[in-house]
C-alpha cells in the first residue's frame, strides 16, 4: 500500500482506540494488514511522500489530531522507511527487516492495476473527513 494508505490507516487505529501505549501497535499492525491485500504500489516515491504529508497537513489543520492517532500513524509509516532505502538502493531486498516486506515471512499481497490506487486515495480521504467530522 501507499504510505498515505498506511498513515490514514494507522490514524484511524489511533482515533478508535485512543490510547497512546497502544497506539505504536496499532499503526505496525495496521501496516501488516494493509501489506497483505493485493494492490499496487507508487513507482514515485516523491508523489507518495508529497500525498502523505498532505494527509499529515489536512488532519493537522483539521484539528483532527491526538497523541494517539499522531503515533499511530508514524508507527504505520515506519515500515516504509526501509522501501524507501530500498528504492533509493541503500537497502538490498534481503536486509529489510519488516515481517511484509521480507520475502519468506508474511506474504505480501501480489500487484494489482491502477483501480487500487484510486481505492488506496478513496479510503484516504474518507478516513480524513471522517476524522476531521467527528471532531468539529
Amino acid at each position: 500500500m501507499s504510505v498515505f494508505t498506511h498513515f490514514a490507516a494507522g490514524a484511524l487505529a489511533g482515533a478508535l482506540i485512543p490510547n497512546p501505549f497502544a497506539a505504536p501497535f496499532l499503526g505496525l499492525g495496521s501496516h501488516l494488514l494493509l501489506d497483505v491485500i493485493p494492490h499496487k504500489d507508487f513507482e514515485d516515491y516523491r508523489l507518495e511522500i508529497a500525498l502523505w504529508l498532505a494527509a499529515m497537513a489536512v488532519l493537522l489543520i483539521g484539528g483532527a489530531y491526538t497523541l494517539a492517532v499522531l503515533l499511530a500513524g508514524l508507527f504505520a509509516v515506519l515500515p516504509d522507511l526501509e522501501n524507501l532505502l530500498w528504492k533509493l538502493g541503500k537497502l538490498r531486498d534481503d536486509q529489510k527487516i519488516f515481517p511484509g516486506h521480507r520475502k519468506g515471512w508474511i506474504r505480501h499481497g501480489r500487484t494489482t492495476g491502477t483501480w487500487s490506487v484510486v481505492l488506496q486515495v478513496a479510503f484516504t480521504a474518507a478516513v480524513i473527513a471522517w476524522m476531521i467530522w467527528r471532531k468539529g
